[in-house]
């Protein structure tokens, strides 16, 4: 497993995710999957659990060698759950008709948290489309500045 995922990692680490870098690694996993996963006969429990489970997810597991752009892991999905499993702890439980509202918020603020946008501003503007929304930018106080001598140390 280790000679098949570091070189694949160094690639990703040296080119980013473009599929013209990764795709060429398709032939070392179709060998690993030949060679220990479809015809090698496991003992021990653990490991026929792993190999199923890489028969299982076969389809998806490499997909971002052939996608540009798609992580090779899901720490971003798994931190947007993270969300919903806080509220529903605070909360006790969850009906559908809370869900739903909730969830839509969920996504608006992810949405405007990965643009780098304001959740806050994003709602007061009553604008739909989150994409076109542009933040105001903020505007530097200018009595900051000492009036006396014109802010500079002397």
């Amino acid at each position: 497993m280790k000679n098949l995922l570091v070189p694949i990692f160094e690639a990703v680490e040296k080119y980013g995710l473009k599929r013209r870098h990764l795709h060429k690694f398709n032939t070392s996993i179709e060998r690993f999957y030949r060679q220990h996963i479809l015809e090698t006969m496991y003992i021990s429990d653990a490991t026929i659990k792993f190999q199923k489970r890489f028969q299982r997810y076969r389809d998806t597991l490499f997909t971002f060698l052939d996608e540009d752009g798609i992580p090779w892991q899901n720490n971003m999905a798994e931190r947007a759950l993270r969300h919903i499993a806080v509220q529903r702890k605070i909360s006790g439980s969850f009906f559908q008709q809370s869900a739903e509202d909730f969830l839509l918020l969920l996504g608006l603020s992810q949405s405007c948290q990965f643009q780098g946008k304001s959740f806050l501003k994003f709602l007061l503007s009553k604008t739909y489309d989150i994409d076109a929304f542009k933040s105001p930018r903020r505007v530097q106080n200018s009595s900051a500045v000492s009036k006396g001598d014109g802010g500079l140390d002397r």
